[in-house]
């Protein structure tokens, strides 16, 4: 390392910019719609976190001053952010549930453009294409047969963060952190535990946060270098496969509201019509700029 990379690294404001970005992506895996894994990209720091993750014993000294302000950012970022969804779900509308919405259905252009996208500039294949399109139905058809299931057994209405669902919900919200693309947050807003969660990590209940936790650190540490070789080799699939669960979950939030934000009359519904166009149009640009912003591969 160069004397004037050096200074750069030990910069105070190096530090607290990784805090922010930190932050951003702890409120990236708390609001639906929004990937953890996705800011981790934009921000250029998505590959490191992987092979941190996956050999952290041996990156350690490589990577600790890139990744204790981001850890120290994604804690608060997730409290924050947690507090924010807290309030906006507190008065039991649709509204903000229609807002979730057009952010997640914001996001699939971007995704779709990208999946679809030729590796190294040469032309996908037609066995290449079929395969891609096989990866979304198959993934599209399990896990709306899933939340299909969940919604008839009547448990989205009564899931409680108790020890065991709290490690359950950490295990589903540790994939939209390595995971690129994927809002675990929306399977657990359709399963009707998230903004009980939310409550709880904005009161800082430690019986729920830590098992929480817990769930997120298994998953990062077991699937972090899974994942990031099946993205290398096989982009194309597992891309795709992202837009069917995204797609599924989304889908399943509009047919199977969770209690107590069912549209009940045509002008709450036109509000709700509205704001999931502003969401939609939000997520759409956001994904503009991270494009213009991501550094390049």
């Amino acid at each position: 390392m160069t004397q004037e990379n050096a200074h750069r690294e030990n910069n105070p404001l190096l530090f607290l910019y990784r805090i922010i970005q930190g932050a951003l992506i702890g409120g990236g895996a708390i609001l639906p719609g929004v990937s953890g894994g996705v800011l981790a990209v934009i921000f250029g720091i998505y590959r490191p976190m992987m092979a941190f993750l996956s050999r952290p014993l041996a990156t350690f000294k490589k990577y600790w001053k890139l990744f204790v302000p981001i850890i120290i950012g994604v804690a608060l970022g997730f409290w924050g952010f947690a507090k924010l969804v807290d309030w906006m779900f507190s008065g039991d509308s649709p509204i903000p549930l229609a807002l979730f919405v057009g952010l997640i259905l914001g996001t699939i252009p971007e995704l779709y453009r990208a999946a679809q996208k030729p590796k190294n500039g040469i032309a996908l294949t037609e066995k290449e294409k079929k395969n891609n399109l096989m990866a979304l139905v198959i993934s599209f058809v399990v896990l709306f047969a899933f939340l299909f299931f969940v919604s008839r057994g009547n448990s989205a209405q009564n899931i409680e963060p108790t020890l065991i669902w709290s490690f359950i919900s950490g295990i589903i919200w540790g994939f939209s952190l390595v995971v690129p693309g994927l809002s675990s947050s929306a399977i657990l807003l359709f399963i009707g535990i998230y903004t009980k969660l939310m409550a709880a990590v904005k009161d800082l209940d430690f019986g729920i946060i830590i098992p929480l936790m817990l769930g997120i650190a298994i998953v990062a540490f077991l699937f972090a270098r899974f994942v990031d070789k099946l993205f290398e080799r096989q982009h194309g699939v597992a891309s795709n496969a992202v837009i069917g669960l995204v797609a599924s979950s989304t889908l399943a939030i509009i047919l199977f509201p969770p209690e107590g934000y069912a549209i009940t009359s045509f002008g709450q519904g036109a509000i709700c019509l509205g704001v999931l166009v502003v969401g939609f149009i939000a997520a759409h640009y956001m994904g503009k700029w991270g494009e213009r912003i991501k550094p390049a591969d």
